[in-house]
């Protein structure tokens, strides 16, 4: 399936040092910095090669994800701490005595809110720029926000499994071993983006900007294109496995009313940035529709109800040449992502050739045999696809890194000459 599904493209970063010379005081804070600073940078060289094995990726992602936490979540308090601070002074101690508890005390308390307080400073103190995958000539977003790293990097790991998958698709040869793994990363790319949208982007410090990848709408296009295209590899499976009819008319179906739920939430945004997207979604809207309607006619000549079968299949004949025009005007339009010609693939010509072939059957048997009307208007695909249905494959991002230790934040402390300026 080389040339099949539109890509966006990765997001970009500027590197960062996680300069922290002026807020450092412990070894044990700077050696969780510098794992945080190593594990980004592994994290990012692997997105330059999609041909990686999801479990490195999987390896190099959760690395960086608990360790990026370090800097906007806190440990809570132990249960001593807080017991030690819920302790009430005795009357029988001396004034003398209750002072020195007092100033204990104070210490204690002084020392148990260094980590909030580191995280408070650490949170914000490191600028982050990246790039939108939908932003063609646009400068690219910048916050000085943890979080807004964390989120950016974990939508471009979902990239990296749908690229990933892409890569695998674009074999001369798809062996069976290669369509399961295809079709697993991009259910995993959907729970990504899934659990990204869900869980994170509403801690951001600004909200996200319209059309950016933080944009809910885009990351609910996302999902939902991730779920049409490896139900696109169930069908290729169902088909090559020669499943009935009315199996893979069903699931064609549904493909398509994916690819139009994809759709409709771009229909509100900026054409001029999410048109080229969009007319690769209504193109493969098209195609199902026009895919479904082939095997549903396919099914009804073999109940002998050859009138209904030419509506269908004349009707599938219109919407492949739809879709076909809708290819043409997708090369053709600018915007984000790779350009593919889906209408000179071979998945396109050999389901060409079929409905051709079944049209011309259809036709025939009725004209020598059946005599039946053809209805003016096709009738209803009650098909309810059973088998071969998607949803993202639930994903968590990790706890907090145990490296973390209230050792490691008390090594964190910010100087008197800190600059305002945020190190990038």
């Amino acid at each position: 399936m080389a040339h099949w599904f539109h890509r966006n493209p990765f997001k970009a970063t500027n590197a960062q040092n996680f300069d922290i010379r002026k807020i450092s005081m412990k070894a044990d804070f700077n050696k969780v910095m510098s794992d945080l600073r190593a594990a980004r940078n592994a994290l990012l060289a692997l997105f330059n090669n999609p041909a990686a094995s999801p479990e490195k990726m999987d390896e190099a992602s959760m690395s960086y994800f608990a360790l990026i936490q370090g800097l906007f979540h806190v440990p809570q308090q132990s249960s001593s701490s807080q017991e030690q601070q819920q302790e009430k002074p005795t009357s029988s101690g001396t004034a003398e005595g209750d002072k020195e508890k007092d100033k204990d005390k104070d210490k204690k308390d002084k020392k148990e809110d260094a980590p909030a307080a580191a995280s408070a400073t650490l949170k914000t103190f490191f600028k982050f720029k990246w790039t939108q995958t939908l932003f063609v000539g646009k400068p690219p977003l910048v916050e000085d926000d943890a979080e807004f790293d964390f989120i950016n990097m974990g939508i471009n790991v979902a990239l990296w499994h749908t690229k990933h998958a892409a890569k695998l698709a674009a074999q001369a040869e798809i062996k069976m071993e290669d369509a399961k793994e295809i079709h697993t990363s991009l259910k995993k790319a959907a729970g990504l983006f899934k659990e990204f949208k869900d869980n994170h982007i509403g801690r951001l410090s600004n909200p996200p900007e319209k059309c950016s990848d933080m944009d809910p709408m885009v990351l609910e296009c996302y999902i939902m294109c991730c779920q049409a295209e490896a139900q696109e590899v169930t069908i290729a499976r169902a088909v090559e496995k020669k499943h009935k009819a009315s199996l893979i008319a069903g699931l064609a179906n549904e493909t398509s009313k994916y690819f139009q739920m994809a759709d409709d939430f771009l229909k509100s945004h900026d054409q001029s940035i999410v048109g080229k997207w969009r007319k690769y979604l209504q193109l493969k809207e098209t195609f199902y529709k026009s895919y479904a309607l082939c095997y549903y006619g396919g099914a009804l000549l073999a109940e002998e109800k050859c009138g209904d079968s030419i509506r269908c299949l004349q009707d599938s004949t219109e919407l492949l040449s739809k879709s076909s025009s809708l290819c043409k005007e997708y090369i053709s339009t600018k915007g984000a992502g790779s350009t593919i010609r889906p209408h000179e693939h071979e998945f396109y010509r050999n389901f060409e050739k079929d409905l051709h072939r079944k049209f011309e059957k259809s036709k025939s048997e009725n004209g020598f045999i059946y005599h039946q009307k053809v209805p003016p208007v096709p009738p209803n695909m009650n098909l309810q696809a059973t088998h071969g249905l998607v949803d993202p494959t639930p994903y968590s991002v990790p706890s907090i890194s145990e490296k973390w230790t209230s050792g490691a934040y008390a090594g964190f402390s910010i100087s008197k000459n800190v600059q305002s300026d945020k190190k990038v």
